[in-house]
């Protein structure tokens, strides 16, 4: 990596920056034919200047800026100090290290480093790029987390649709090398073992951000009969038979996920009825059959994609809701969450709200969540709270509620 960028390595926008907002889109910018994933400065319409960053002009998002600094270059004392900063802040303010082998160790525009993600599984560490600047930043970055994490093996991965839009292609020579048999481990969560497809699992292969929910849903559960629709490779519902819950019936189309799901249960000697099912089938099904559950909880995927996916998104959300809403008994408990960062926290609010009245249910707010805590924020970035997590009390034959209730419910 060069110790700073080349003067001639500069895009300029067709208007001044008024926004903190580290994503700048291509629509916003003049035309520049600096290679996909070029360090550059970017300055405004007058020529002053706005920061520094990754630009493609390929993609939508056609700028992510790193910093806004005007004398701090993007070299290996930047990069490094970054990178530093984000391990520290998990291993010593975090101290997850003495609480889970499984955490995010950079969360993109949350740790300043937009279009990287990081995780850390056993003796794995895996690096999902969103940005093709980050693929032409391998050359340092794998090196950089061997000297941070020696005892681990690193693997990278990308999205087909990334890298599509951003136009690379990863090949990981070293996941190729190992093949799939090697590329499972497992990781430690709250007393738990959770078998991990670093290979053909969803996003890097096990959801870090879900942690502190799942220890909730521990707590909720005691006693209760629960239904885990989306349930992935059990972490609600190998958390809810932890926490004694009276039956688990857990619920995903994924067959692959189910199968790891079942020897997590299995190795946590917990007892959950897994099927391979779809989620609205089996919600469906539970409805006309008239069972009913204490406590239901959706962790669907992504729903929306993107802007131009919000209004099909929020329908899904709005149809599943509904599902659940008319399986949850009067008193009884939904925790639903949705992992789309294009829809806000008020919109999937109304979402689950407007199901719940379709389903003649009445719901109590009694929790809002979001993310684990390894997964920072920025107030200027509010895509970044991706993850909702909302839990209600669901009542019947009510036509309003207040906090006094909510408060007084099971």
């Amino acid at each position: 990596m060069r110790r700073a960028i080349a003067s001639e390595l500069r895009v300029e926008l067709k208007l001044r920056r008024n926004s903190k907002h580290p994503w700048i889109y291509l629509k916003m910018c003049r035309p520049a034919s600096h290679p996909p994933g070029s360090l550059v400065e970017v300055v405004d319409k007058d020529g002053a200047f706005v920061g520094r960053g990754i630009y493609n002009r390929k993609s939508q998002i056609a700028i992510r800026l790193l910093t806004e600094n005007p004398n701090q270059p993007l070299d290996e004392a930047f990069f490094g100090k970054a990178l530093d900063r984000a391990i520290g802040f998990r291993r010593r303010k975090l101290d997850l290290e003495r609480i889970t082998d499984a955490y995010r160790v950079v969360n993109a525009e949350g740790d300043g480093l937009s279009g990287l993600v990081v995780d850390r599984f056993a003796s794995f560490v895996v690096v999902q790029l969103f940005s093709a600047g980050w693929f032409r930043l391998l050359r340092w970055l794998l090196p950089a987390l061997e000297e941070c994490f020696p005892d681990s093996t690193v693997l990278v991965k990308a999205d087909d649709l990334v890298e599509e839009r951003e136009g690379f292609h990863v090949q990981d020579f070293t996941a190729a090398r190992l093949g799939d048999s090697r590329l499972r481990t497992i990781v430690h969560e709250g007393g738990l073992a959770f078998h991990v497809d670093l290979r053909h699992g969803h996003k890097t292969g096990f959801f870090c951000d879900q942690r502190e929910n799942r220890l909730r849903v521990r707590d909720l559960a005691r006693g209760l009969h629960v239904l885990d629709c989306f349930s992935y490779t059990g972490g609600f519902a190998l958390n809810a038979a932890k926490g004694g819950a009276a039956s688990v019936t857990a619920v995903d189309l994924d067959e692959k996920a189910i199968a790891l799901a079942r020897e997590n249960a299995e190795a946590n000697r917990l007892r959950v009825d897994f099927r391979h099912q779809d989620a609205f089938d089996a919600l469906r099904e539970a409805r006309a059959a008239g069972r009913t559950y204490d406590l239901v909880i959706l962790d669907p995927p992504k729903f929306a994609a993107g802007r131009t996916e919000i209004d099909a998104g929020l329908r899904r959300y709005r149809d599943v809701n509904e599902l659940a809403c008319g399986v949850v008994r009067d008193g009884g408990t939904l925790v639903t969450c949705s992992c789309s960062g294009a829809v806000s926290e008020t919109r999937f609010r109304e979402a689950v709200e407007a199901g719940a009245a379709r389903a003649s249910a009445t719901l109590a707010l009694v929790d809002s969540a979001g993310a684990a805590a390894d997964h920072p924020l920025r107030p200027e970035f509010p895509e970044g709270r991706y993850l909702k997590v909302l839990t209600y009390v669901v009542r019947r034959g009510v036509t309003s509620h207040s906090p006094s209730r909510a408060r007084s419910a099971p």
